[in-house]
């Protein structure tokens, strides 16, 4: 049986300002959340919020024009000093209370927020005893879908208290014609409560509820953290001036931070405002704790780069109205940098603290490497800070955008997290989230590549967790998903897009679209998902069906080696050849021209217009380790993602080109068929050298489900040492290697876990006699045509392996 993850979210009415401690990180360490060893879980202290989201049952495309009405009559015993009404979703609504207009509003037209938070003044309309409320709605809602939530609070603006009515299944709506009234009330659609469902918090959806009184939207596995900015990037003082600045980059001040403000209130060029740098990446918001006495106003806008804050914040600059004594929290997004201007207050505004809410996922860090190379160990953090970074409310291709679900960056940030974080419940939900209810007749994300990536990624987790009983419980989707992708290839096994899907491998020239090199990429995808699914069919016993998806593998191969493989490579795209020699496709003794003809030609730095995003860098490093030229694929690795290192990235990018321009690099980042702010600064499909890393120097590469058997092929490829570790079901498997006196051959150290057989393909220098595991000599098989020899490490224990 299938298990669909519906995960119970949180809420307070209760501030979570008070239960935070500010975190410091280690001078130097990258991520701020790594050595937090009781993390504050969102579960610890909020409850979920009454109000639900509502609509009306018919949302047929016929009738989405029509305007929507929803209608509730609830009764007040003593009408309260103050009653606020806050609606969200559509993003037009006209409010009656008892006969009389209190409200109409309209989304600003060019707010980057996908739904916004109207409020209005009930008190004059509202009265003891019986009362009705009607809310008219337009047909067009925000991009999230259709859906409606509000609520009453006895109280002004902005103040936490227990709602008056919230919006729930006692509702009544009744769909109507422009100009006309609404009639025919019937119960409203009951879509849940705003936080109770994981697929409310994806995609920016709720950026904009940040001003709803008490909402966290934040799944319940989940933790915060405050940080403290590093250092104060600009003031400006403007009609007004600022005192002790210096509060704000430290955690331990005493005096407050304060705000004089212009007594008739500044111009709006000359608002007084503060830019702060908290030095790296974060998912998170701004949390501003006020010591005034009055309420305070102030704006918020994000950059991951200073140039993005300065010139077009992804969402824009949002108010946030600030309670006397209370605490505010901007949207959720990534950023860097922030920058809060004070538009409105008492002649001084004492300010507490101005810190970042950091939102993540606990993980331990379990796997690591190190090396002689400061920037290939530099490489590897940032690497597996961005997919960390990655892992919130499942795991999103980026947490500034599109803050959600895409499989192709999960089978790359997947097998970080799986080499790493060893994590099991965010890799399980998001995969079936991702590939969803049986029966299957979707591609995965609408994206017929994106289904191959969900069997890759799958069998890369099960080979690190052991975990076939996901296979088992995912079985029947499993076969659903495979037969609906075979209908994409003719009878001659040539991948045709029956169904004419969008087809995309990389944001390059003809590599998006049904193009002639999407349809030969795409083929190759799917056989390697292919070997992949009948790999994972094998480890629950599944014979049969294994058996046919291999077979289904080898023949599109042989079709595609007829078809598509002219002059001595499978095109002139690094893109498409790195995939026929990682799915299978390609013949070994076809590898020699791919490389001369194509692949020969990475990391060579003159400008390339048919770019190729850190994301399919991933399958092309891959394909280098395969045709054994590791020592090119390390050498780009300094030169790509060590490019961005160099420019000041603390997580690696969406899009990246040594040949890009160095002014202000944010703004010439290409992808998505586009260039500028809008790309990200931390995805997780660029975070592939973490990985390769591990699979390819220190050589840890399970092949059996658990690690149950494992090749250890280390190669230092010029480093003079290097070590590490990757997490198994049964501990730690532990590899550590250095060069030996003569320059010649390798010193290794291996502990092995018990439970854990493993095969160390050791690499034989020029003159060696013989191998020498733990001072005994061993004959072991020879391999690679004699430049290495297989041991078999039967048993758990410490292995000390060298030459002589």
């Amino acid at each position: 049986m299938r298990r669909l993850f519906v995960v119970p979210l949180l809420a307070s009415a209760v501030t979570a300002a008070a239960q935070l401690a500010t975190n410091t990180p280690a001078p130097g360490q990258l991520d701020p959340t790594r050595n937090i060893t009781s993390p504050q879980l969102f579960s610890s202290f909020h409850q979920p919020l009454p109000e639900r989201y509502i609509w009306t049952h018919d949302d047929s495309p016929a009738q989405r024009a029509d305007e929507r009405a929803f209608r509730v009559h609830f009764r007040v015993e003593q009408a309260p000093p103050a009653a606020s009404l806050y609606i969200a979703g559509p993003r037009a609504v006209d409010i009656t209370l008892n006969g009389q207009t209190v409200g109409h509003f309209v989304s600003p037209p060019n707010s980057r927020l996908p739904m916004h938070v109207f409020v209005a003044d009930l008190l004059p309309a509202l009265h003891s005893g019986e009362n009705t409320l009607v809310l008219d709605t337009g047909g067009e809602t925000h991009r999230g879908g259709a859906k409606l939530v509000a609520k009453i609070i006895p109280a002004g603006f902005g103040v936490v208290d227990t709602p008056l009515l919230v919006t729930d299944g006692k509702w009544e709506a009744a769909i109507h014609a422009p100009g006309t009234q609404p009639a025919d009330w019937a119960p409203v659609a009951d879509l849940g409560g705003i936080e109770s469902n994981i697929d409310f918090l994806q995609w920016n959806e709720d950026a904009g509820l940040y001003n709803w009184p008490g909402y966290e939207g934040a799944s319940p596995f989940l933790a915060h953290t405050l940080l403290t900015a590093e250092r104060v990037q600009d003031v400006y003082a403007g009609q007004g001036s600022f005192e002790n600045v210096e509060a704000l980059t430290n955690a331990s001040a005493t005096q407050n931070f304060a705000v004089h403000l212009s007594a008739n209130g500044p111009r709006e060029e000359y608002v007084p405002g503060i830019t702060l740098d908290f030095g790296r990446e974060v998912n998170g918001r701004v949390q501003i704790v006020s010591a005034a006495d009055r309420p305070i106003t102030v704006s918020i806008a994000y950059g991951e780069s200073i140039d993005e804050l300065n010139s077009e914040p992804y969402l824009g600059v949002d108010v946030l109205h600030v309670t006397p004594h209370g605490t505010g929290v901007g949207p959720k997004s990534a950023f860097r940098y922030a920058r809060i201007s004070f538009l409105g207050g008492p002649a001084t505004v004492p300010i507490q603290s101005i810190k970042l809410e950091a939102i993540y996922y606990p993980v331990h860090y379990q796997g690591s490497f190190a090396s002689s190379d400061d920037l290939l160990n530099r490489i590897w953090e940032v690497g597996v800070y961005t997919s960390h970074l990655c892992m919130q409310d499942d795991i999103w291709d980026a947490p500034k955008r599109d803050r959600g679900r895409w499989m192709g960056d999960t089978d790359v940030s997947g097998r970080v997290i799986d080499a790493v974080f060893a994590d099991h419940f965010l890799i399980e939900d998001t995969l079936t989230r991702l590939i969803g209810p049986a029966p299957v007749e979707h591609p995965v994300n609408g994206i017929p590549g994106y289904s191959s990536f969900w069997f890759t990624e799958l069998a890369d987790y099960v080979r690190h967790t052991g975990r076939t009983e996901y296979v088992e419980q995912e079985h029947e989707a499993l076969l659903q998903l495979l037969a609906f992708m075979d209908q994409d290839f003719d009878a001659q096994n040539q991948f045709i897009n029956k169904r004419k899907s969008w087809l995309y491998v990389d944001w390059a020239l003809e590599l998006n679209g049904d193009t002639p090199e999407t349809r030969r990429a795409t083929a190759f995808e799917y056989v390697r998902a292919y070997r992949a699914a009948a790999w994972l069919l094998r480890q629950i016993h599944d014979e049969q069906n294994a058996a046919h998806w291999e077979q289904r593998a080898d023949a599109i191969s042989k079709a595609m080696q007829t078809a598509a493989f002219t002059d001595g490579s499978y095109g002139p795209r690094w893109q498409t050849n790195a995939m026929a020699v990682i799915s299978g496709a390609a013949a070994p003794e076809q590898y020699g021209t791919i490389w001369d003809k194509v692949l020969a030609d990475v990391g060579k730095t003159t400008y390339r217009p048919d770019i190729i995003t850190p994301y399919y860098g991933s399958y092309v490093l891959d394909a280098m380790a395969e045709m054994d030229h590791r020592e090119a694929a390390l050498a780009w690795i300094r030169e790509f993602w060590g490019g961005m290192v160099k420019e000041g990235a603390t997580s690696f990018w969406e899009a990246y080109d040594p040949s890009w321009p160095k002014r202000d690099p944010h703004v010439d980042l290409q992808a998505d068929d586009t260039a500028g702010y809008r790309i990200s600064l931390a995805h997780g499909w660029s975070s592939a050298p973490a990985s390769w890393l591990m699979e390819q120097v220190l050589g840890i590469q399970p092949t059996g489900a658990g690690f149950a058997q494992t090749t250890i092929r280390p190669d230092l490829l010029g480093l003079t040492w290097a070590k590490g570790a990757e997490p198994t079901p049964h501990g730690l498997l532990q590899v550590s290697l250095q060069k030996a006196h003569d320059q010649h051959s390798l010193h290794m150290t291996v502990e092995v876990p018990e439970g854990v057989q493993a095969t160390v393909l050791y690499p034989m220098a020029p003159g060696a006699g013989h191998v020498l595991v733990n001072g005994t000599a061993q004959q072991g098989t020879p391999a690679e045509n004699g430049a290495r020899v297989a041991l078999t490490l039967e048993h758990g224990g410490h292995y000390e392996i060298h030459a002589e």
